[in-house]
């Protein structure tokens, strides 16, 4: 107790010493309430990729670009595609496919759909990630320096290791966040937004093609095409096995940096893989489903999965620095 007329400085410093043990808990505490603190980011100041939003899409009303329809400013802009039908998956005689590949069988979109011209980018995922208030549970596997993506605490769709524009499409997504996306989307803008089916990726990917790529089967004429493993990678990443020409860019790219196929779709191939709505097969089906399909390819594939027919299968909370969404609607 400290006596009246007694200066603080004239009181002996007491010194309290914490058993190991449990001085071990404090600071682990006290670490782990640092790290979350510094997890804790800012929200992204999207005010000037708002501006710059908002007049392309007044621009866009006033030209109404045939086909292509844009419903709100912060949804992505999507283009319509007719009915049709196709050979799903990949014939014996293509020289990448890879042994397990089913054989093709006759397929069909029945309806137009409206489907994504690019993949969603970061600053439209930003933008739902503001509005909506949801909060990712998706563990990421970002770039760390290695070759291969790996699992971080701090990795997500906000770091994945590399830096990214607002319109390098969104990335560290897992099938669970892209549900959650298209939901809110169709809050956003009164139309229903979901993913695509794999039947209708597969169709709107090839536009009309029967080679193993919309521009062909040879993967290095492919590089004013689609972002993916090149020569360009193969500067940092010596022991990868890449396509054998330069697309300039080593992680991903920003959307429609390169050739659109017949649909005027951009990035169907590579850049990042995209979820699509199907289970994998795993016996159940709806949101119950653990295992979801992804299709495209992305800046971290080796060519051969650079195909139109070829499925990516990963749990529905995986996130990965090369899994992204691109979405549709019925017109």
């Amino acid at each position: 107790m400290i006596r009246t007329g007694t200066s603080a400085k004239d009181i002996p410093a007491m010194t309290v010493t914490l058993p190991g043990s449990v001085g071990a808990v404090v600071a682990l505490i006290l670490m782990l309430t640092a790290l979350a603190a510094w997890r804790r980011v800012e929200p992204d100041d999207l005010t000037a990729w708002r501006t710059e939003r908002l007049a392309t899409y007044h621009v866009w009303q006033a030209g109404s670009p045939a086909r292509e329809v844009w419903d709100h400013p912060d949804a992505p802009v999507l283009v319509t595609i007719p009915a049709g039908s196709y050979l799903q998956g990949s014939p014996a005689t293509e020289t990448e496919r890879f042994p397990d590949e089913p054989p093709q069988t006759p397929a069909s979109v029945q309806h137009p759909i409206a489907v994504g011209k690019y993949p969603v980018t970061r600053g439209e995922y930003a933008s739902f990630i503001q509005d909506s208030g949801y909060r990712p549970r998706t563990v990421c596997r970002g770039y760390a320096g290695e070759t291969e993506l790996l699992p971080r605490w701090h990795f997500s769709w906000r770091r994945p290791g590399f830096a990214q524009t607002n319109n390098d499409p969104a990335v560290c997504v897992s099938w669970y966040d892209a549900k959650a996306y298209v939901d809110w989307l169709s809050r956003r803008t009164g139309k229903r937004y979901r993913l695509l089916t794999e039947t209708e990726w597969e169709y709107a990917a090839r536009a009309s093609t029967r080679t193993a790529r919309w521009w062909g089967d040879d993967p290095a004429r492919g590089c004013d095409a689609a972002n993916v493993a090149d020569l360009t990678a193969k500067d940092r990443f010596t022991d990868w096995e890449v396509a054998n020409c330069r697309d300039g860019a080593l992680f991903t790219s920003p959307v429609g940096s390169y050739r659109a196929n017949g649909f005027g779709l951009y990035d169907m191939l590579g850049n990042v893989w995209q979820w699509v709505e199907d289970c994998a097969s795993d016996g159940r089906s709806g949101e119950s489903c653990s295992q979801r399909t992804m299709r495209g390819g992305s800046w971290h594939s080796n060519p051969r999965y650079v195909r139109s027919a070829v499925r990516r299968v990963d749990a529905a909370e995986s996130g990965y620095a090369a899994y992204g969404i691109r979405v549709a609607r019925d017109p």
